[in-house]
């Protein structure tokens, strides 16, 4: 569990230090050529028609959810794995129960956000009518 968190919290501090050089990014679409031997990244704001509500929905679309559940895949192989290596030893069966529900929980965690974003979007949608 020590090196999920640690790992987690390396993709939290990249994503804190990568995001907000992204999204404030000069625009390097088209007009300005990218210099030699420099990384140019399109700028997703500053391009039309693209909106802060576009990369969020992005990030989210395309980052978030796959991580998410490429994680929550892992942690339920990891609690299978417990519970083959516990052989009847029932501190062991507990610790792969409590990782097996945990995996569990975090993915109806990830799925019931994603619903609820769902909903609010449709909800919006409907207010601002057509």
């Amino acid at each position: 569990m020590k090196k999920l968190f640690t790992m987690l919290l390396s993709l939290l501090i990249i994503l804190v230090v990568y995001i907000p050089g992204i999204v404030f990014a000069g625009n390097t679409g088209g007009s300005a050529p990218c210099p030699q031997g420099s990384v140019c990244i399109p700028n997703p704001l500053r391009n039309a028609p693209g909106t802060l509500y576009d990369f969020i929905v992005a990030v989210i679309n395309d980052v978030i959810l796959p991580i998410g559940g490429v994680i929550v895949t892992l942690a339920i192989i990891y609690a299978g794995f417990l519970f083959v290596t516990a052989r009847g030893d029932e501190t062991k069966l507990k610790s792969a129960k409590s990782a097996f529900f945990s995996s569990v929980i975090g993915a109806l965690i990830l799925l019931g956000s994603w619903a609820i974003a769902l909903a609010i979007q449709a909800t919006v949608n409907q207010l601002q009518g057509p």
